[in-house]
């Protein structure tokens, strides 16, 4: 049987990589904290939770996308390929 990480089940691959892969630096921790943090998020849910148009990508995974574009200099296209699950 496959082992539990944050209340999911891991795939074959992924229980076979090392721990420390499989969990976030102290760096993006800090970050996923901060983004967690409904008080930060209040000002950005205000103004980017619209309900016209077409559907975009939640304003809490654009935020954490645009954090790792900047903090490691990746391109969009980068970016996506890079967070993408296969």
């Amino acid at each position: 049987m496959l082992t539990l990480y944050n209340d999911r089940q891991l795939s074959f691959a992924d229980a076979s990589l090392p721990k420390e892969l499989l969990g976030l630096s102290e760096e993006l921790a800090k970050v996923d904290t901060l983004l967690d943090d409904p008080r930060f998020m209040h000002a950005f849910l205000e103004r980017f939770n619209t309900r016209v148009g077409r559907p975009t990508v939640p304003i809490e995974t654009y935020l954490r996308l645009m954090y790792l574009k900047h903090r490691y200099g990746l391109g969009y296209e980068t970016l996506v390929k890079e967070v993408t699950v296969p």
